[in-house]
């Protein structure tokens, strides 16, 4: 448990992406927010995703948004998650 507590502090020093995994109800959100606090982006909005709430063929379009007419179905610009 004591190195859980250092990697946030670890993570949050470097400009890198960071993927959380883990079963349901094991603190990845905790995890997250406590790399957020500790980093320089802290006064930014942190921006939390299900990916797993997300069809694999929209997880794209959803994080990123898509313009009119992108691809079948896109019938309005949409501005993505991040």
């Amino acid at each position: 448990m004591q190195e859980v507590y250092r990697l946030p502090e670890r993570i949050s020093a470097t400009e890198t992406t960071v993927l959380i995994l883990g079963e349901t109800g094991t603190g990845k959100e905790l995890i997250a927010k406590a790399v957020h606090d500790a980093s320089n982006r802290k006064h930014k909005t942190l921006i939390k995703v299900n990916c797993a709430a997300i069809p694999p063929n929209l997880i794209e379009s959803e994080l990123f948004g898509h313009e009119k007419g992108s691809f079948t179905g896109a019938t309005e610009r949409r501005i993505g998650q991040i």
